[in-house]
């Protein structure tokens, strides 16, 4: 009976191993926090500002090298997702999750820069302006097309 059980455990175990390691597709996760000021009424007041990054890349071989072992992968765009958290303490009002999601070139850079009304977001020479009490502010009209942004008072 000892070895029935142990026999089924080990192929129930090997059964769910292979499964999971032939995912289609890489998920990375990060956080970054960074601290900015903006200034209201004459007064500068700072703030944190954390991103959470879920990243998610499609993996694709190449097609002549099937059968192989270490084939080599496609280079293949990534969907993104950046939760974005604002967090004052002198002001509960201007606290703020945004949700930004765009695809993901290979060799495109994310940036976040501060602004006297609020802070940027540069993906690709693409940018979303955030600025206090106003909310969300496209810079070019071009760029809208490529974020989605969803913006939240609380999650």
């Amino acid at each position: 009976m000892k070895m029935i059980k142990l026999i089924t455990t080990l192929l129930i175990t090997f059964t769910l191993t292979g499964a999971i390691a032939q995912s289609d597709s890489q998920m990375i996760k990060t956080r970054t926090t960074k601290t900015f000021e903006f200034k209201k009424d004459g007064k500068t007041i700072p703030y944190r500002v954390t991103v959470y990054k879920t990243s998610k890349t499609p993996l694709k071989l190449n097609s002549a090298e099937k059968g192989e072992l270490n084939q080599d992968r496609k280079i293949t765009p990534a969907q993104v997702t950046k939760l974005i958290y604002i967090d004052n303490d002198m002001y509960s009002d201007y606290d703020k999750y945004i949700v930004l999601r765009y695809t993901k070139d290979a060799n495109d850079s994310f940036e976040l820069k501060a602004t006297d009304r609020g802070f940027k977001v540069i993906v690709d020479k693409k940018n979303v302006e955030y600025i206090f009490g106003e909310g969300l502010y496209f810079v070019n009209n071009a760029d809208k097309d490529y974020f989605f942004v969803d913006e939240f008072d609380s999650i």
